[in-house]
């Protein structure tokens, strides 16, 4: 039984440093073997035995490969690979959550190329916004025509005045 739950704890080990190390699956091989002996060791003893050591690494293999990954997200390399999102401080009055019918009727400069989409500066705010079909190039002068769910529709000045 000791030999048992020592091939556990060193299929276990090697299933970490796969995640920590990688070897390119021969440290997954060697635990893989490693959990195959330790079941065939278990039926060795008897059915019950070795129906609970199988039940224990199926329980136990995706547990430590997520406890790996837990570890690895507080290693060097892990920093590096695994992405993090922006901190609050960024996004914070980022939302949609401004009152977009202030807008209406308002002019701006087109702070980006709409093609259709991109950014508009009205005032001292930069807002998305969505032009009414034409290609407005980054500079020109627009006026926010409607508002439509959470985007501002705007048209050119010279489409305004034309009209």
């Amino acid at each position: 039984m000791t030999m048992i739950l020592l091939l556990f704890v060193v299929a276990s080990a090697l299933v970490v440093a796969e995640v920590l190390f990688p070897s390119f699956g021969l440290l997954s091989l060697l635990s893989i073997s490693c959990y195959v002996t330790a079941v065939i060791k278990a039926f060795d003893i008897g059915q019950t035995q070795g129906y609970t050591a199988l039940s224990a690494v199926i329980i136990l293999a995706p547990i430590t490969i997520w406890g790996g990954f837990q570890i690895l997200r507080h290693t060097s390399l892990g920093r590096r690979l695994i992405l993090s999102g922006p901190k609050e401080a960024d996004v914070r009055g980022r939302g949609t959550n401004k009152n977009l019918e202030t807008y209406l009727g308002r002019e701006g400069v087109a702070a980006t190329d709409l093609r259709p989409s991109g950014a508009v500066d009205i005032g001292d705010d930069r807002v998305d916004a969505v032009s009414e079909g034409d290609f407005v190039e980054a500079g020109t002068k627009v006026r926010v025509v409607y508002v439509e769910g959470n985007r501002l529709v705007v048209e050119t000045l010279a489409a305004a005045s034309s009209a």
